[in-house]
């Protein structure tokens, strides 16, 4: 520790101060050398006035800073100075008056001012302590206890036991004398039990003051012996009391926050206490077997000492039954009683620590999972969770650790199992799970996706590991095929695996964004409907990927649910900052099947139109004829729900399915989007302009508007028009961009009879 680093924010005078201190110190400690040495320059003026200045000095710096201290321990520096103050008053009354009578008088004026340094120390000990510790555990208070009175037992006895007053002492004088090594082994275990309710930190201010308070201790001791003995004090027990006042000037110039900076030491906390608690019985055992006595202060504090170490052992021992339960509880899972996923990871960190060889790790992912909590509900879907986790844990040696790693996917650990034992513990697995689950609702019928990773061959890290382990069990649930090794997958499934991961990833991280594409009305006005959300993934390395390369993917592992969420609300906040512009434009987001069997998308979308603040006709929704064509009732149904609400519902990419145009006749829909493929070949192929033709005549007798897409130039667009067309989009209009440009494209255009000004350049 450097010096400078004791006084790090002093005042230009607060410097000089300290200056000047350290001179007169260092000439004090030369003078006390000349006087043990046999020269009489002590008892010179100059000598009383270099001590008398030291005696003063450190308490009248400590009354400087307290000025200018913190207002939370401004009180305790004001206290510790007028202690220091009063000490000080104490030493020069001694000088000047008493300090040549022969013999030296025990008791003089000079004492309750020396006595009085003690309360203000002890009172702004507590003070600082309330500032430092705002909030002491039990076990803390009980370190105190036992570190206060170990130590005053322990030192009590040989300084109060082993002196005999001095022949001419009254008993004024004994009791007086003896006051000061009495206060001086209070404050130390004070400070000491200070220390031990700070927990043991290593901590400048209370060092300091441990530091000062033991030197008062030691020269009080030596001069209570002298005194009864009748001899005089000597320079270097006058040099020792003024270098603790200068140690406690230099502690009061230390921060007095709290103390939290450091970790408390464990070693100590655990040794010092001990160490105490057995001197202290051991002292009780001298008083209890020898026939010399021990003063009753002492054996008191001992047993004090000791009882405090039992109540301290029996509350650390209930503090480490009650750890080790929440231990127990923060490793295991509370629906199934198995590992949960910290204890998963980190037993596979300490196998692969320990370089276990072959060591195996596979996913085990339950199908059609969901399927069960839709239709039968959470609790039943719980129910089979338990049993699927009895069962297999039934299948497995006590070797494997199995896990629930979360829903409905599980992990096993086979350590030196390698390829061909992972494949037969899997195998047991599969075999005990196609057993039917007897459950008081129904019998259910329950498969899994295992994908299996080998170290080292599969990643030598747990990160490695893991992430080739989930690619293979997301292989294995695609092809709906057998357990599935990370080592055997071809180029095209681990890229593709990869991607997904990567997905995930993105999702968590945010780099999911929206370009726009406007929708306006087929006349010459050409006005603004409103626009449609097209989904982007901002991958950091692949720059802009488009959703033609990442939804399949998704839509496979079950992650749609996620990025239409994600889509959802980019679409709400985005319709949000555009009305609050003046420009109210209504966005369409594109649902797909995960989406339509989802029961709670109609709360979900109501809950972000109210947390935005958007009327339903903000928001439109579209689905493609295939949507419709799977779980076509519930699809149905959902639909309805998301009409009742007023949010307007479109067929997107109408004519490339195999719906019945029964289907058509019943659907709660608002508009139909015709395909690319007819629009963009109306104009050179008759047998397409035919359909766009008709289907803009079908759409009209049905009561629903008709939208063309892919219009890509101004030819089309007025073919359109003739045949009747409501409204168009395509590249010919305006191309997909990013909320930024699509704002500067809607300014100067007439949306929904709102004209927006243009943006001045």
């Amino acid at each position: 520790m450097r010096l400078g680093s004791l006084f790090a924010d002093l005042t230009r005078r607060e410097r000089a101060a300290w200056w000047i201190l350290s001179a007169l110190t260092l000439v004090q400690s030369v003078i006390c050398a000349l006087e043990v040495a046999g020269s009489p320059i002590g008892d010179t003026p100059v000598g009383g006035l270099f001590n008398i200045t030291l005696h003063l000095m450190p308490g009248l710096m400590v009354a400087a800073r307290a000025r200018r201290a913190p207002r939370p321990v401004r009180a305790a520096w004001r206290l510790l100075a007028a202690g220091m103050i009063s000490y000080g008053a104490g030493g020069t009354y001694w000088w000047l008056s008493a300090r040549h009578r022969d013999p030296q008088p025990l008791v003089t004026l000079a004492e309750p001012l020396w006595l009085l340094f003690y309360p203000c120390f002890v009172v702004a000990l507590v003070l600082l302590l309330r500032q430092r510790l705002p909030k002491v555990s039990a076990q803390a208070w009980l370190d105190g206890v036992i570190a206060s009175a170990a130590v005053c037992a322990l030192v009590a006895l040989p300084m109060l036991a082993a002196v005999d007053p001095a022949p001419h002492s009254t008993v004024m004088g004994v009791v007086v004398n003896a006051a000061y090594p009495v206060c001086d082994i209070a404050v130390a275990g004070c400070l000491l039990g200070a220390w031990a309710l700070n927990g043991w930190r290593a901590d400048r201010l209370l060092g300091l003051l441990i530091a000062g308070m033991g030197l008062f201790a030691v020269g009080d001791a030596f001069s209570m012996v002298l005194l009864w003995q009748g001899s005089d004090v000597p320079a270097w027990v006058r040099l020792m009391w003024i270098l603790a006042l200068i140690i406690l000037a230099v502690a009061a110039h230390q921060p007095a926050g709290p103390s939290r900076t450091s970790r408390p030491s464990v070693w100590l906390s655990t040794a010092v206490p001990a160490v105490l608690a057995f001197l202290c019985l051991g002292l009780l055992m001298y008083a209890a077997l020898s026939d010399r006595s021990v003063t009753a202060i002492s054996s008191l504090l001992a047993g004090i000492a000791v009882t405090a170490a039992i109540v301290r052992m029996l509350a650390s021992v209930r503090t480490a039954e009650a750890l080790g339960a929440a231990r127990r509880q923060a490793r295991t899972d509370e629906l199934t009683g198995l590992a949960n996923r910290r204890f998963f990871v980190e037993r596979l960190d300490r196998e692969l620590e320990q370089g276990t060889e072959d060591l195996a790790v596979a996913f085990v992912d339950l199908d059609r999972f969901k399927e069960v909590n839709d239709s039968f509900g959470h609790d039943v879907g719980d129910n089979l969770l338990t049993l699927v986790g009895q069962r297999m844990r039934g299948a497995l040696g006590s070797d494997v650790l199995l896990a629930r790693l979360g829903g409905d996917e599980f992990g096993l650990i086979m350590p030196g199992a390698g390829r061909d034992g992972a494949a037969a513990i899997v195998d047991g697995v599969l075999h005990a799970l196609r057993e039917p689950f007897v459950l008081p609702e129904v019998d259910l019928h329950v498969d899994a996706s295992i994908g299996i990773a080998v170290s080292p061959d599969d990643g030598a890290d747990r990160s490695t590991l893991l992430r080739r382990a989930d690619v293979a069990m997301y292989a294995a649930k695609a092809a709906h095929g057998p357990p599935v090794f990370a080592t055997g997958l071809d180029d095209h499934a681990r890229a593709r695996l990869t991607m997904l991961e990567e997905l995930r990833a993105g999702l968590e991280r945010a780099e999911l964004v929206l370009h726009y594409q406007p929708k306006v009305t087929v006349d010459a006005a050409a006005r603004v409907v409103g626009v449609e959300a097209l989904v982007r993934w901002q991958h950091p390395v692949r720059g802009l990927v488009y959703p033609d390369a990442f939804l399949y993917t998704a839509e496979s592992a079950d992650l749609m649910s996620r990025v239409t969420t994600v889509v959802l609300d980019l679409a709400c906040r985005q319709s949000r900052a555009w009305h609050d512009q003046g420009m109210p434009v209504p966005v369409a987001v594109n649902l797909s099947v995960s989406d339509l069997r989802d029961r709670t998308l109609p709360e979900q979308i109501g809950e972000l139109l109210r947390r935005y603040g958007l009327p339903p006709t903000a928001l439109e929704l579209e689905v493609t004829e295939s949507v419709l064509m799977t779980d076509a009732d519930d699809a149905l149904a959902q639909l309805g729900r998301l009409r009742d609400m007023g949010v307007r519902l479109a067929v997107d990419d109408y004519g490339t399915g195999y719906s019945s145009l029964s289907y058509l006749r019943v659907l709660p829909v608002d508009d139909l989007k015709l395909d690319r493929a007819f629009v963009s070949r109306c104009l050179g192929d008759p047998r397409s302009a035919a359909i766009v033709h008709s289907t803009v005549q079908l759409a009209h007798s049905l009561g629903m508007c008709i939208v063309a897409e892919g219009v890509e130039d101004a030819d089309t667009f007025e073919r359109l028009r003739e045949y009747g067309c409501d409204l168009a989009q395509g590249y010919g209009i305006a191309r997909p961009h990013d909320a930024g440009t699509t704002t500067a494209w809607l300014r100067g255009r007439e949306i929904a009879g709102v004209v927006v000004q243009r943006a001045a350049v």
